[in-house]
């Protein structure tokens, strides 16, 4: 991970050349988005994966507010396993799992 939190990849997509839809000429990418099953107690929310379209270049931040989901809750992010910054512009198709800053126990 670079100090700007956009992370290099290793490998260059599932070879299906351009991944990105286009809505109105913009290249647009979708990403999952995982959430703790127990927020669906407190949130009117269907599932806990949660898929989300945003613009290519939409960080991990930007795609919590464009699914309407209460940004002030998540703290810290994974892809793939590795811990990211909420600055981080996840790929096309990638699972974001997303946690709150401070979990009770």
């Amino acid at each position: 991970m670079t100090g700007n939190g956009n992370r290099q990849e290793h490998g260059s997509g599932n070879g299906n050349g351009n991944r990105h839809g286009h809505v109105n000429g913009h290249d647009t990418k979708t990403v999952v988005l995982q959430i703790p099953r127990s927020f669906l107690r407190y949130y009117n929310l269907p599932s806990h994966i949660v898929p989300v379209s945003g613009p290519r270049d939409a960080t991990i931040m930007d795609l919590i507010r464009q699914a309407r989901l209460p940004e002030v809750e998540f703290g810290i992010a994974a892809v793939n396993g590795e811990r990211e910054y909420l600055s981080y512009r996840p790929k096309d198709g990638q699972f974001v799992e997303l946690h709150p800053i401070l979990m009770g126990g």
